[in-house]
């Protein structure tokens, strides 16, 4: 059957489409339980080819109101963190965010961790088919692989904190390449020229490069600043990390026991920067007289540490606010030209930079 627009797709046309009858259509898009797995995936694949995205997986569809998204997705993906978002200072933020817009709208949010079920693409799948969304926000560094697995479902959906390079989907992420560069100046600003830089895990090459996008964004901010500046960049003062203290302190313990000399270093986020802190003072330098620190992402605990720890702020609330936002939007326009939202950040200066201007 030739495709329409979407807003002018009937029930009648997908059930012809489907080979089933209108009422079908209508349990299927009201999630009644008395429809088969097999007939409501041929009516939500047949509800996909004709255009009509927005409707798929929403309660009300079949009543007129097929343009609102009543439930959706919070589905956490990431390969190195096994925790649930919701105990995660960065991320439970970011949920916050969603639920309270949602609320705004009157949609229901589900919260599932998805991370175990990326090496199975048939588990995955079923999974998220079975929870009956209307759209799909895939919090985290989620792998292109599975990506593009989600969008076989042909349900609206946004990546968050995540992009990926040569796929058509909705992102939101913050200024990551602007804050890290605006974090650099301070420190070069400070008199800083020897500025080390521990990051997430890399990528094999001729250079560290991040595998995580967000990750890699602030490295190329932290080399702009650098070469801005005229100071070359020193790849034998870059670390990885798996971007938690534990881990971040075995890579911090890597630079020292390597020798190579920094006044500052900055890490890729704030848990890196608190393990950094633990290997420095074990090394008996003292932040920020010796080595001054700088974090990213302002999760509550920083402003608390001795010293206060500087660190780019990130609105991670508003993030969940757009993300929702776009969310409803692609539902209605399911055509529509993918689009990645940027949401600001600021430096927030405290106590763990000293100035060593001659």
């Amino acid at each position: 059957m030739k495709q329409k627009a979407g807003s002018s797709v009937t029930v009648k046309d997908i059930a012809r489409e489907a080979d089933v009858s209108v009422g079908t259509v209508s349990r299927v898009f009201n999630n009644h339980s008395n429809v088969t797995d097999e007939i409501r995936e041929r009516v939500l694949r047949a509800a996909a080819r004709l255009g009509y995205t927005r409707a798929v997986g929403q309660r009300g569809a079949g009543r007129g109101d097929s343009s609102a998204l009543k439930e959706i997705g919070f589905l956490y993906c990431s390969y190195l963190d096994t925790n649930a978002a919701t105990n995660n200072p960065f991320w439970s933020h970011i949920l916050d965010g969603v639920e309270n817009t949602a609320r705004q709208l009157n949609m229901k949010v589900t919260y599932r961790a998805i991370g175990e079920l990326t090496s199975d693409p048939d588990a995955l799948l079923e999974t998220i088919s079975k929870m009956k969304l209307g759209g799909i926000l895939l919090v985290g560094p989620a792998e292109p692989e599975t990506v593009q697995q989600i969008q076989r479902l042909n349900i609206p959906l946004v990546l968050v904190d995540n992009h990926v390079t040569g796929i058509s989907v909705d992102s939101v992420l913050c200024d990551n390449f602007e804050g890290a560069r605006a974090a650099v100046e301070y420190l070069i600003e400070e008199g800083h020229k020897e500025i080390a830089f521990i990051g997430g895990p890399v990528l094999p090459g001729p250079r560290p490069r991040n595998r995580i996008y967000t990750l890699e964004r602030r490295a190329a901010g932290y080399r702009a600043a650098l070469l801005d500046a005229g100071i070359p960049v020193d790849y034998a003062l870059f670390e990885e990390s798996e971007l938690h203290p534990d881990s971040a302190y075995a890579a911090c313990k890597r630079l020292l026991e390597r020798g190579v000399h920094f006044t500052a270093l900055f890490g890729a986020n704030d848990n890196v920067a608190i393990g950094a802190m633990k290997a420095l003072r074990e090394a008996g330098l003292r932040v920020p007289e010796d080595v001054s620190l700088i974090g990213f992402d302002d999760i509550d605990m920083v402003e608390h540490l001795t010293p206060a720890l500087t660190t780019v702020h990130i609105d991670k609330e508003a993030m969940g606010n757009v993300a929702v936002r776009r969310l409803q939007d692609r539902s209605m326009e399911p055509n529509m030209t993918a689009i990645t939202c940027i949401v600001a950040v600021k430096l927030v200066k405290r106590d763990s930079v000293r100035s060593c201007k001659q």
